[in-house]
């Protein structure tokens, strides 16, 4: 049954991936997202309708050889690697609600999916234009990280400083309240990253949507996912950091997709990484 729900989660993966990259192209031009009002898909050059056999996610990019019925102009490899991104994130998240036990299933597996997506979402408009918009950090976002915080107290735990809240609370409200901690956390510690980086580079070393993108994701995770998180962000960041800035001599590098990949790798491995930097990690440095 299993095989049957993340075949299923993927194939929704793809459809949604889609639709995200009308999202990651709208959003920063400020149009109409078409949710409440039929607004058709168009080439962004010739600005053609897109048919409907030639907007199948996946599919019809290789039909069409990446380039546009219409004009033929070539379509950035961004969409389907969003698509593709996208399915892989949903079928994650099936198998990691699975394994994990998070209940209602139905439930976990609507906050991750939806909660990844907008991970995507941010990571792609981050990375072509610099920014991590408010619809997405201060709206769909914290909507769904509110979600997860209330009904889904599996997800970052009832613990707040070592003292279970639950004695006192009820478990979603002890799950909120973790949550908000988290959501400051989030916010204080980039906060201070950007005020410091700002006096040392003596310009602005990193965008307040950053901030609010981290806050964001501390209301799901909780405050030591949070700092995990932001941890993984640092180390990745680094290393593929280089990687892009030595394949395009880039050097502004935007820090929202790391904090998204730190933020979803936590989500979804968080005992896992936090074992490997506080057990596996230390006792190999013994070992040496």
């Amino acid at each position: 049954m299993i095989a049957l729900y993340a075949t299923l989660a993927a194939g929704l993966g793809a459809i949604i991936g889609s639709f995200l990259n009308v999202v990651a192209h709208r959003i920063p031009r400020d149009e109409p997202l078409g949710l409440f009002r039929k607004t058709r898909s168009y080439c962004p050059s010739c600005k053609a309708g897109i048919r409907w056999f030639d907007n199948i996610p996946l599919v019809s990019y290789v039909l069409l050889l990446g380039k546009c019925r219409a004009c033929g102009w070539r379509i950035p490899v961004r969409y389907p690697l969003v698509e593709s991104c996208c399915a892989a994130l949903f079928l994650l998240a099936v198998l990691r609600v699975d394994a994990l036990g998070w209940t209602p299933a139905w439930l976990a597996f609507a906050v991750t999916a939806a909660f990844a997506a907008i991970c995507l979402a941010a990571t792609a408009i981050d990375f072509e234009h610099k920014i991590l918009p408010d619809e997405l950090t201060l709206r769909a976002g914290p909507v769904v990280a509110a979600a997860g915080a209330l009904f889904i107290p599996a997800i970052h735990g009832t613990q707040l400083f070592g003292h279970d809240l639950v004695p006192t609370f009820k478990p979603g409200l002890a799950s909120l309240i973790v949550g908000v901690a988290g959501a400051a956390a989030g916010a204080g510690i980039i906060g201070a990253i950007r005020w410091v980086g700002t006096l040392i580079a003596r310009r602005e070393a990193m965008g307040l949507g950053d901030v609010k993108f981290m806050a964001m994701c501390g209301l799901l995770l909780g405050p030591w996912g949070t700092v995990l998180a932001i941890m993984v962000a640092m180390v990745g960041g680094s290393v593929l950091g280089l990687l892009i800035w030595a394949v395009t001599r880039n050097r502004e590098i935007p820090f929202g997709p790391f904090l998204a990949m730190g933020a979803l790798a936590v989500l979804f491995y968080g005992p896992a990484i936090d074992h490997l930097i506080f057990v596996t990690y230390p006792a190999w440095v013994r070992g040496g």
